[in-house]
């Protein structure tokens, strides 16, 4: 037990102290919200410098006054016979006629290739709302329609009110509990995607330990004094203590990022409290995805799902690094260990897009069976995770993961033990096997 603590400490150590861990985990947060919030940030700050002021030449006399000054663009209105300004940033919008008999009289001139969108769209929308409002009211009087009525009409048309329809479940008892919705099919699906990310980030590292040490041959002065068995585990403990370590930094990286950028773009993060405010109750029933999302969140079992987390990780890691670790074993370097890996790899990418599979279904056939095989199940189960799941099927599944494991554990080290000292040949997955069968 003593060398194993060792060891343990050793790996820790080692990749905790170095300065790749420290700017990984520090950086890795910042990036990752820098990556969602940076196209916020472009749109609100540096989106439209390049064309900030269209000059229009309307020589039909319909259309100048519609456009509207923004903080984004500034229209301005010339006379035919005036000389357009020559200048950086801007651009010409010329109206040769009424676009309802030559929809093709208007040409947009811009000095950039690409104008921004935002732009063009506007034009295009402002245009194209003006020449149905015309053919409208040109209808109305052809057929001797009140123009009260058409402008009832329009704005039912432009209206925005939509049907919301709510959803209950019925449990086995019969009683009735409000369903969580999509947010919770999209919890789940981030939360698989992470499982696959650290099962595969952290199992790949004691992959690269076991190959750095029997390349180096110091391997063979470990093995000396310290038991196969305990120098392995040793491996597979410190590595996911390192694991560990780097996804508690990061749940408060990420989380004190996300509220100082929520205090600054103004959004009330303690949205609880905010309910009781007539200003968000009208922002809520003006949009009922908003409101569905948010009881959605709020409705989930955040307990079931940390356990979850805290559970099929652990589980999974060590299922998984064992099997890293003995095929890291058999290889004689880094290439050869990625060629052996390769069946590893291919069970985590079959849970992983298993995983996204069950997310249409998370209570179907197939993600309940998954959930129930120990090398999709720490991936599949974070599906399923934000949901009611039943607790026979939770214990089922987790007893036989950490048994799956225990089992692989014991397997993979019968072969690391005749591995790390086999050099200079290529061994084959039938031998492998093999060696399963030496004392």
């Amino acid at each position: 037990m003593k060398a194993l603590g060792i060891i343990i400490q050793r790996e820790l150590n080692s990749r905790v102290k170095t300065k790749a861990f420290i700017l990984t985990t520090l950086l890795t947060p910042i990036l990752f919200v820098a990556v969602m919030f940076l196209p916020l940030l472009i749109q609100k700050y540096g989106g439209n410098d390049d064309i900030n002021k269209v000059y229009i030449i309307d020589n039909s006399g319909l259309y100048a006054d519609l456009f509207k000054s923004s903080k984004s663009f500034e229209f301005i209105n010339l006379a035919a016979n005036d000389s357009t300004p020559k200048g950086k940033a801007t651009a010409l919008l010329q109206i040769n006629g009424d676009l309802n008999i030559t929809p093709d009289a208007a040409t947009f001139f811009s000095e950039k290739q690409q104008p921004p969108r935002e732009l063009t769209a506007y034009i295009n929308d402002v245009l194209t709302s003006a020449v149905r409002e015309k053919k409208i009211d040109q209808f109305s009087k052809s057929s001797n329609i009140e123009p009260q009525v058409v402008q009832e009409l329009q704005s039912l048309l432009k209206s925005e009110d939509r049907i919301h329809v709510s959803t209950i479940r019925w449990d086995e008892t019969g009683q009735e509990s409000e369903t969580l919705g999509e947010v919770a099919s999209v919890v789940g699906m981030a939360l698989t995607f992470c499982m696959f990310f650290f099962i595969m980030m952290y199992g790949s590292l004691v992959m690269q330990s076991v190959v750095e040490e029997k390349t180096n041959r110091i391997i063979e002065v470990i093995i000396s004094s310290v038991r196969p068995f305990d120098l392995m585990m040793g491996k597979i403990i410190g590595v996911g203590l390192v694991g560990l370590i780097q996804l508690f930094i990061w749940l408060i990286i990420g989380g004190g990022i996300l509220v100082a950028i929520q205090l600054y773009f103004g959004v009330d993060i303690n949205m609880s409290s905010a309910m009781d405010s007539q200003e968000a109750m009208r922002m809520m029933q003006l949009n009922p995805d908003l409101q569905d999302g948010l009881k959605g969140i709020f409705n989930i079992n955040w307990i079931q799902v940390v356990l979850c987390l805290i559970l099929y990780f652990v589980g999974g890691y060590l299922l998984f690094a064992s099997l890293f670790a003995m095929f890291g074993s058999g290889a004689n370097d880094s290439q050869e260990a990625q060629q052996m890996v390769m069946p590893v790899t291919i069970l985590l990418m079959l849970a992983f897009y298993t995983g996204f599979a069950a997310a249409r279904n998370p209570e179907g056939s197939m993600a309940f069976w998954c959930a129930l095989i120990p090398f999709t199940s720490p991936v599949v189960m974070m599906v399923r995770a934000p949901f009611e799941i039943p607790l026979w099927e939770l214990a089922l599944s987790v007893v036989v993961l950490f048994v799956t494991a225990t089992l692989m554990i014991r397997l993979a080290a019968k072969i690391y033990r005749v591995g790390i000292l086999m050099y200079g040949k290529k061994v084959s997955f039938a031998e492998m096997f093999k060696w399963l069968k030496y004392k």
